[in-house]
């Protein structure tokens, strides 16, 4: 039986849509077959990483797992922050201070172009991965799975004057990175918030009586300066650390 060209093109481009539609996962970066794959509700990250061959060149401690479910919560996170900085910033016109409500201002605007991405604090190295069910979690249709390459630089953010991003120095501390980034007048002086590549976010004491021994930022990790506190009655008082939380979820950028 033979059947017209315009049924067979109109099934074609059925199939192509019905493949298309299909839920997938996307592995992005330095990886021999980056791409999307198919995905089940029994798929499991190395089911993903074993066809994209990710490469020993990667850079595994920025590596990013953006998993789909952890969206809606990170994006209560995302409207808290912005809903504390708005309280800042009008507190500060109260106050007559223009300074830290320029400054609030700033910084909303930063988070307002800060994508949610899901982003799950995770162990990525495939061999790792491979070798512990523990880190072999299930992933969810629509996530990415991102491996960039090794940056050089440290990144210096929050209350500065400008955001500054610095050549990495093996093992220099995350202090004399932001010795380095003018700090703004309302920067708080006592702490800072190291964000490490991977997600995870470190709180360090920097001055003399609460200076503690802390890991050196590593490649491609961001120092959040964080606003100085207003004190006993402040109304903003996780302003800071979850700032520096939601920059976590944030991946280091893959070349195109």
């Amino acid at each position: 039986m033979s059947f017209p060209a315009s049924w067979l093109l109109l099934c074609s481009a059925l199939f192509a849509c019905a493949v298309s539609a299909a839920p997938t996962v996307t592995v992005e970066g330095d990886a021999a077959a980056p791409g999307q794959y198919p995905v089940t509700a029994n798929t499991r990250l190395n089911d993903v990483l074993l066809p994209a061959q990710v490469r020993p060149t990667a850079y595994m401690l920025g590596a990013a797992w953006l998993h789909r479910p952890l969206r809606e919560e990170q994006t209560r996170l995302k409207l808290g922050v912005l809903f504390d900085l708005a309280t800042l910033e009008r507190n500060a016109l109260l106050d007559n201070r223009p300074a830290l409500a320029e400054l609030a201002k700033r910084l909303t605007e930063k988070v307002q172009a800060m994508p949610v991405t899901g982003r799950s604090v995770a162990e990525l190295d495939p061999v790792t991965v491979e070798l512990n069910r523990e880190h072999n979690p299930k992933l969810s249709p629509g996530d990415r799975l991102i491996y960039p390459a090794r940056p050089a630089y440290v990144r210096v953010e929050g209350a500065v004057l400008a955001e500054c991003e610095l050549p990495f120095v093996p093992m220099q501390a995350a202090r004399d990175y932001m010795d380095a980034c003018p700090r703004h007048a309302e920067a708080d002086l006592d702490e800072l918030f190291v964000v490490q590549p991977d997600g995870r976010v470190q709180r360090q004491g920097i001055a003399l009586w609460n200076r503690q021994e802390a890991p050196p930022p590593a490649p491609g990790a961001r120092i959040f300066v964080p606003v100085r506190s207003a004190g006993l009655g402040d109304p903003t008082p996780d302003l800071n650390a979850e700032f520096a939380t939601l920059i976590g979820t944030q991946p280091l950028e893959v070349a195109p």
